[in-house]
């Protein structure tokens, strides 16, 4: 990397605050193609290159700071962090290498001013780029998160405190920052590539039949559950009337998004199902006693109004498996206590590409709630009330969809 471009990169790292705030109207507000008026196209194009190059830059800054914090410390106790320094070093160079792509953009003085169809698609392929180039990033920051936290029990106790306060990749608020970024990012070189390919909403999907996209997250989930556990259970879905009248409305949304979360908490169930099943079968004296197959899972789909008239679609995920031990660990990035990871570039080829090929790194639940998060929904998890539920084990995770296309994004 040259001598000017560092020194942008630097520079961009420091405008956080210029960053836009933004909403699913900010999005679809966004147009390309605009056969009367090119100076709209290249206006988008400037405002999408240029907060993605920015977001990559304050990426790279919290990697460099992270990785610093890590090596003072490994000098100073004397112990190994080279896995670490590696990982971190790699993600580095990958961000600041991408970096490069949208910079060289921005800086020609012919690419955006003689905005050919040529030009434009070379700029759609730059988004590609990004989004590609990041294919497996939060696996390998999941990988130094894990082997960061390892290395506090190596260190003198008199440093431990010390070294959580200061190592800030490890803090949850960081991570999530972190994470934040990446799933923006992520999402304007979508914008551009959908607008691009003729899209008019672009990454937002409107008029979306909900029931079709619990469908295909539920077929996803169920050839997860029968690769690695040979069985799948059941799913059976509720939804309210009003969703089959002809004048229901969904929420805007990011389809790739709720597809994500979808799959996550429906594997998750189904999962504990079959955990469920074999503790049974492990604890019955009696064979014939306990069904061979595991119990359903089961989903409701509703709409929800909250007291300061707040509207969200609710999707509720019930299980009757082991039930919830631990919500903070659950929802902890790289927490999982999974033994047996799921190779999912493996298994499954038709992921959104804001899904990473992970298996029980522990960044599915988080990675899902956030997502949720980013245009005001939420994500929870909570076991089941045995009187109000009727049911007499596992959990329920309830998706929130806002209706306000209008929720501002926070940097």
């Amino acid at each position: 990397m040259n001598a000017a471009i560092r020194a942008s990169l630097i520079s961009d790292a420091k405008k956080l605050s210029s960053l836009q705030h933004w909403s699913i109207q900010d999005l679809l507000n966004i147009k390309l193609n605009n056969n009367n008026d090119t100076s709209i196209d290249i206006q988008n194009t400037k405002l999408l290159l240029q907060e993605v190059q920015i977001r990559l830059a304050i990426q790279h800054d919290k990697l460099t700071i992270f990785s610093k914090s890590i090596n003072e410390y490994t000098n100073v106790a004397k112990i190994e962090g080279a896995t670490v320094q590696r990982n971190l070093n790699n993600l580095q160079a990958l961000h600041a290498n991408t970096y490069q792509l949208p910079h060289q953009i921005t800086q020609s003085q012919s690419i955006l001013e003689n905005f050919t169809t040529r030009n434009q698609k070379y700029v759609a392929d730059t988004f590609e780029q990004i989004m590609d180039r990041h294919g497996t990033s939060v696996e390998t920051l999941a990988d130094v998160v894990i082997h960061a936290r390892n290395m506090e029990d190596e260190l003198p106790s008199i440093l431990r405190r010390q070294y959580r306060q200061e190592v800030t990749l490890l803090q949850n608020t960081h991570i999530e920052s972190f994470l934040h970024d990446r799933l923006m990012i992520q999402l304007l070189c979508e914008q551009y590539r959908s607008l691009n390919k003729g899209k008019v909403t672009g990454a937002v999907s409107l008029d979306v039949d909900i029931l079709d996209c619990v469908d295909d997250a539920i077929t996803e989930a169920k050839h997860v559950a029968d690769a690695n556990l040979g069985v799948a259970p059941e799913v059976h879905i509720q939804s309210d009337d009003s969703l089959n009248d002809d004048n229901f409305i969904p929420p805007p949304l990011i389809r790739s998004w709720l597809h994500h979360a979808l799959v996550e908490v429906t594997k998750n169930a189904m999962t504990s199902n079959i955990q469920q099943l074999i503790l049974q079968q492990q604890s019955s004296s009696t064979a014939a006693a306990v069904s061979s197959l595991p119990p359903p899972v089961h989903i409701n789909i509703d709409k929800k109004e909250l007291p300061n008239e707040s509207k969200f679609l609710r999707i509720q995920i019930k299980d009757q498996g082991t039930g919830l031990k631990n919500r903070d660990q659950a929802f902890g990035f790289a927490q999982s206590s999974t033994q047996k990871r799921w190779n999912r570039l493996e298994e499954q080829q038709s992921y959104a590409a804001v899904r990473q090929p992970l298996g029980s790194l522990g960044v599915g639940l988080p990675l899902s709630r956030l997502m949720m998060r980013v245009f005001g929904g939420d994500l929870d998890l909570a076991n089941h009330d045995k009187e109000g539920d009727g049911i007499d084990s596992g959990c329920t995770a309830t998706l929130l969809i806002n209706y306000d296309d209008t929720y501002k994004a926070k940097n």
